[in-house]
């Protein structure tokens, strides 16, 4: 194959650069026969792995060579006035400029606002997590919980190494238990420390899972074929992609294109 092969700039797994006219050709063909660079099939997922920090609600997530970092942290805020029993949960993600010669630093592009929305269907808006357990005093304090998540290296399907970040971090976080002193307007909250309570994990009501599709052209010109968790090579020839959450009770939950 030597000699077929782009070149990527920058260090491994820094993002690539389009591919030439050969390598895209290959590519393309490999695929319509149902073969793929890295040894997968077209309905292979690359491995998963996750690491849970010291600090509850900080992971990273490790999705073939793509990695992403999410970490959550909580506040006591007013409800909405709409939902004063519930608490609210709220999505950030960054493109660190580290990952892919693609991202860049400033205001949230076109693709990172795209994967909040993702975040937002896949947890929120599906009622994965209980937002009423959330509420301390009914029109008056309830927590507003964060997840932050930074993809530190694009190799492909950001998608689902975000989702799988964002949930991971969600199941280790931990709130802190709360002291309520009177009722009411005139109730007062405190937050204990956790040597006085113990914190407590969030309730999920199930567990929504990313899994993303990449649509290609095949060689014919006449059909598209599907291969899921597309690398970034892959990437390069995608006519378009598909992500579709499901959980434990095979439910689907969102969908993305």
């Amino acid at each position: 194959m030597g000699g077929v092969w782009g070149v990527r700039r920058g260090r491994p797994g820094a993002g690539m650069a389009a591919l030439g006219a050969v390598e895209s050709a290959f590519l393309v063909r490999s695929l319509s026969e149902g073969l793929r660079l890295d040894g997968r099939k077209l309905g292979g997922q690359r491995p998963l792995h996750v690491h849970i920090s010291d600090r509850e609600g900080a992971v990273e997530v490790r999705l073939g060579e793509t990695k992403a970092m999410a970490v959550v942290s909580a506040e006591l805020v007013e409800p909405y006035a709409d939902r004063p029993t519930e608490g609210q949960l709220l999505f950030f993600v960054e493109l660190s400029p580290m990952a892919s010669l693609a991202f860049e630093p400033g205001r949230p592009s076109e693709q990172a606002i795209e994967l909040m929305r993702l975040l937002e269907r896949s947890i929120r808006k599906s009622q994965a997590i209980d937002v009423e357990t959330l509420c301390a005093v009914a029109g008056k304090r309830v927590w507003s919980v964060r997840t932050d998540v930074t993809v530190i290296d694009d190799c492909g399907n950001v998608d689902d190494a975000v989702c799988a970040a964002a949930l991971a971090a969600l199941m280790s976080f931990r709130l802190p238990a709360v002291s309520i002193i009177g009722a009411g307007d005139q109730a007062t909250v405190r937050v204990l420390p956790p040597e006085q309570a113990e914190p407590i994990p969030l309730v999920f009501h199930h567990m929504p899972v990313c899994v993303t599709f990449g649509l290609f052209r095949l060689a014919d010109r006449l059909s598209v074929g599907i291969a899921v968790d597309p690398s970034d090579r892959e990437e390069t020839v995608m006519v378009g992609k598909v992500a579709i959450v499901v959980n434990q009770y095979g439910e689907v939950c969102a969908m993305q294109k």
